[in-house]
């Protein structure tokens, strides 16, 4: 997966997000600016209540941020085939592999652990052009 189809990716998590009543009930006591790196690349995903707010790849000056998920794009594109191979399927298992860093509030992250897993393998699904 090259590059540009990582970015449409993810650009396209919020749609996905918002359109999905399960996962936006999973998520309704969130409340979180996460980043999201692909490389170099960042965006700041702005979570409330479930709901995506915004996702802006630009990252403003002194922005507070609750949890930054940073990944190559080898990692990202692992992580979004249709079936991951054992290993490159889950964020837990990207870290162990040096692929994946996860950084921030640890009560972010796992009180709202499954909600996070989700709404970040919403981009295995194909992407329309």
């Amino acid at each position: 997966m090259n590059r540009e189809s990582l970015f449409k990716r993810l650009e396209a998590i919020p749609d996905r997000v918002n359109a999905n009543a399960h996962l936006m009930h999973r998520g309704r006591f969130l409340n979180a600016r996460i980043k999201l790196a692909i490389d170099e690349r960042e965006y700041l995903l702005h979570i409330a209540e479930g709901r995506i707010v915004s996702l802006s790849p630009a990252m403003p000056l002194f922005q507070t941020i609750d949890l930054v998920i940073r990944g190559s794009a080898a990692a990202w594109s692992a992580l979004w085939e249709p079936v991951p191979e054992a290993g490159w399927h889950d964020l837990f298992a990207l870290c162990k592999r040096g692929e994946m860093r996860i950084e921030g509030d640890s009560q972010v992250l796992f009180s709202h652990l499954q909600y996070l897993k989700d709404l970040l393998a919403t981009p295995r699904e194909r992407v329309l052009a």
